[in-house]
């Protein structure tokens, strides 16, 4: 029997011990190490801190789950890798530690809001990496909504976690338009290069740019920030843009931490170098797969770091590793293929790039597309069956009761 644990309970990770769980189970035994008790996915994490998720019905408790399918859940974060004795080091809640063995180990602890050490944004800035993050930037925004006061917003970063942030708090804000002791958000979306989406086809930046305007968000583009303060944040040409809460989602790096455990070579942005197999460049009992995994392709290029990748990486990996458990195979190699991308701008509405850009969508039917995207990730967690019975109860609740936003 080998025992393969998995370090971290995002998208990769929690598909990756499903699978296996699944597939090798019963002769092999599957640890996911994650410190947090339920599975949010993190495309939808801007919901969570707007107060839109459905907490109740679109997150996965890793306990029961785990139960269910295979694998077991310990709810603990990593400290250390020892290569030479294969184990790693935990850290439960409450403080304590031990020492887990393991034969194969799979690194997919995804990646952080990369601040390019701009002075303040650690100290003044909310980020939305996890689903803690989220939570908390949920807590302080239900008090401005309900202080009646107008309230400005900063987001750094107009990305697709920028994007869709902006478009939803700007959403939750007109919604609650109706109420008289509701506060507004003033919601200011800046940018370092000239368009939003700026790894995106320029149709779509165009479209998405459009549909922030009509919303009400300020779009500021070429607009780079030299330093955050408590009250607000200075632009290189000292402009002060003042607010009552800041959010940053520029850029992405894989966590800090993960250069200071264990010997493997990383990138520019602390990602792990893997071979093609998604085994890590030194060492041929531990795989490294999602964001936190610099994955090279045949024609020379990276996969990107998305929730996209991440998936296909874990299901690949499932399959191949379950493979080489049960008969010995080699590992294959993993091949990427891009999808296209869907951006949710507000709750029912999202833009999507499909064939290389070529193919620009937007609409009520594209946000279906996106919804979608999560049902199939909830199809692999849970199967078809289950996830057909939160669709028709997510449907009888919206006939029944008609939801507010606190």
């Amino acid at each position: 029997m080998s025992r393969v644990v998995v370090v971290g309970g995002g998208a990769a990770g929690l598909e990756l011990s499903t699978l296996l769980g699944k597939t090798v189970g019963k002769s092999d035994e599957i640890i996911l190490v994650e410190p947090e008790t339920n599975h949010y996915w993190k495309p939808r994490l801007h919901e969570v801190a707007a107060g839109t998720f459905d907490n109740e019905l679109d997150t996965v408790c890793y306990f029961t789950h785990g139960a269910r399918h295979g694998y077991r859940h310990i709810q603990a974060s990593m400290s250390k890798i020892d290569q030479e004795h294969r184990n790693i080091l935990i850290k439960y809640p409450d403080g304590s530690d031990c020492v887990l063995d393991y034969d194969y180990l799979v690194l997919s602890v995804g990646a952080v809001s990369n601040d390019f050490r701009t002075p303040g944004a650690q100290d003044y800035c909310m980020f939305l990496d996890n689903p803690k993050q989220a939570r908390q930037a949920w807590v302080k925004l239900s008090e401005f909504l309900r202080s009646g006061e107008d309230r400005d917003i900063n987001i750094v970063g107009a990305g697709a976690t920028g994007v869709e942030l902006a478009a939803e708090l700007s959403r939750v804000s007109k919604q609650l338009e109706r109420y008289k002791f509701a506060a507004k958000l003033n919601i200011n979306l800046i940018e370092a290069a000239d368009r939003v989406l700026p790894n995106s086809p320029q149709k779509m930046s165009e479209r998405v740019k459009a549909r922030l305007d009509k919303a009400g968000v300020n779009v500021m583009l070429s607009t780079m920030i030299s330093n955050v303060a408590a009250d607000g944040m200075t632009t290189k040409d000292e402009q002060f843009l003042k607010a009552d809460m800041q959010f940053w989602a520029a850029g992405v790096k894989a966590p800090d931490w993960l250069k200071e455990i264990g010997s493997f070579e990383h990138n520019r942005i602390n990602q792990i170098s893997v071979h093609d197999t998604l085994l890590t460049t030194t060492d041929d009992r531990i795989f490294a797969l999602g964001d936190c995994a610099s994955i090279p392709q045949p024609d020379g290029s990276f996969v990107p770091p998305k929730a996209q990748s991440a998936a296909s990486a874990a299901v690949h990996l499932a399959h191949s590793l379950a493979a080489h458990l049960k008969s010995d195979k080699p590992l294959t190699p993993f091949l990427y293929r891009d999808g296209g991308m869907v951006v949710a701008v507000g709750h029912s509405y999202a833009v999507s790039s499909m064939r290389d850009g070529k193919l620009v969508l937007q609409g009520r039917m594209i946000r279906k597309l996106y919804d979608m995207i999560f049902l199939l990730h909830q199809k692999t967690l849970m199967g078809m069956y289950k996830v057909s019975s939160l669709v028709i109860a997510k449907r009888i609740r919206a006939m029944l009761f008609k939801p507010d936003s606190l």
